[in-house]
């Protein structure tokens, strides 16, 4: 009885050893995001430090103008539209 649940068994040595395999490729990709993850925060610390990133944000992205400045905007029509 004890060598069938050894052998064949849900504990058995060969889900045992697929379980190894699956972490392992976990650990791996674990790594690799954790690489990336760095890399992204890194980028967000450089753009946050940098007045000129800022600059760009606030005109494409909130549409803020400096003072004495005028906002223009351009309305797409499609190019099948008539003129």
């Amino acid at each position: 009885m004890t060598s069938y649940n050894l052998f064949f068994d849900a504990g058995s040595k060969a889900s045992f050893a697929q379980l190894q395999n699956e972490n392992q490729l976990l650990i791996k990709e674990n790594m690799e995001l954790s690489v990336e993850n760095d890399l992204l925060e890194l980028a967000i610390q450089n753009k946050q430090q940098n007045d000129l990133h800022a600059e760009k944000f606030a005109r494409e992205e909130l549409n803020l103008i400096f003072r004495g400045e005028e906002f223009i905007s351009f309305q797409e029509t499609p190019s099948d539209a008539p003129k």
